[in-house]
């Protein structure tokens, strides 16, 4: 498979910022509708836009070396996004308990966001999925 200019987990480079920020946005609402701590439900969001950054500076790192250096970015990429909102997950929960569950909640909502806008955004493969082919 050959890389294409464009091509890469954020093809409409500002529709999933500004989504991230609307779900950020709609956390606080529902945080302040509900007596939660709306600090908290930002963070929590927020923490996804963070993830998506790291996303797409190890994605553009990534595809600019060889694989090899390109899986050591990948699997870098991976552990550095799991500790950032685990870091910042713990932190919440060891400094203010009561908003631990607001935090993760809020971040787990604009995951399943993210995700579900992944599906749009990220390239298909170039051929049909389960078929291969014998040359």
């Amino acid at each position: 498979m050959t890389r294409t200019k464009g091509s890469g987990p954020n093809q409409g480079p500002a529709l999933v910022p500004l989504v991230l920020v609307a779900v950020t946005v709609a956390a606080a609402a529902v945080a302040a509708v509900s007596g939660k701590p709306v600090w908290a439900a930002i963070l929590g969001a927020s923490l996804m836009l963070a993830y998506w950054v790291v996303e797409t500076l190890v994605w553009r790192r990534g595809s600019a070396v060889p694989f090899g250096a390109a899986l050591g970015v990948a699997l870098g990429g991976m552990v550095l996004r799991l500790a950032l909102v685990l870091g910042a997950l713990v932190l919440v929960g060891l400094l203010a308990r009561p908003a631990f569950a607001t935090a993760a909640v809020s971040f787990l909502a604009a995951l399943t966001v993210y995700v579900g806008l992944r599906l749009f955004t990220y390239p298909a493969l170039a051929g049909p999925a389960g078929q291969a082919g014998s040359r």
